[in-house]
């Protein structure tokens, strides 16, 4: 049983991102239309918690999966200087 909290941990978001590269090779099996609806539903919505919290994930062969908080910029969009 999982303990809930007002902030999702990095170690967390970790976990999800490192399952996120396996649902690359699912277009390469045989699935019904149903299944790989929900699959890629799923890998939508695993990628929206990730970016919920502030953070990106990225997978290079080799090198493992790496997330990374994303900069928030140091201006408004609005502004032009």
């Amino acid at each position: 049983m999982s303990q809930l909290t007002n902030k999702t941990e990095r170690k967390a978001i970790k976990v999800i991102a490192n399952t996120l590269r396996f649902f690359q090779d699912t277009n390469l099996l045989f699935v019904s239309a149903e299944d790989a609806f929900a699959i890629r539903h799923a890998e939508i919505m695993l990628r929206a918690v990730i970016e919920s919290n502030g953070y990106k994930d990225y997978y290079k062969k080799g090198k493992g999966t790496k997330i990374l908080k994303d900069k928030k910029p140091k201006y408004h969009a609005n502004e032009l200087f």
